[in-house]
């Protein structure tokens, strides 16, 4: 799922801005978005009190760790070279509905979360 994922958003920036940087955007928007979706649990898990609420510091460590295990699996001996090229021979109906669900879905959930915690629901 990680694979088609970056796939998914490898395609998104080379088509829409600098195809040079379509890599390194693609993994930096994947770890965004693993780390909403990291943080969307910690929370929920911080409301039953099983861990601490996560600092400004605790963001930014787990967004740089979720960042650099994700170059050293796709750039680990040309990995993304692979991927790219095993999901550029599969047909790709209904694919974009997968990626919408689950940019919405993560970003949906992060916010509800956050309002949750703070009690403004």
């Amino acid at each position: 799922m990680i694979d088609y994922l970056f796939f998914k958003f490898y395609r998104l920036w080379k088509y829409s801005s600098y195809s040079e940087i379509a890599v390194y955007a693609a993994l930096l928007i994947l770890a965004v978005f693993l780390n909403c979706n990291i943080h969307t649990i910690w929370g929920v898990l911080e409301q039953y009190k099983i861990l601490p609420y996560p600092t400004r510091t605790m963001y930014n460590v787990s967004l740089g760790l979720i960042f650099i295990l994700l170059c050293i699996r796709f750039y680990w001996k040309r990995r993304y070279k692979a991927v790219i090229e095993k999901f550029n021979e599969k047909p790709n109906k209904n694919n974009l509905l997968i990626l919408i669900l689950y940019i919405f879905l993560s970003l949906f959930l992060f916010v509800l979360e956050a309002f949750y915690s703070k009690g403004k629901i």
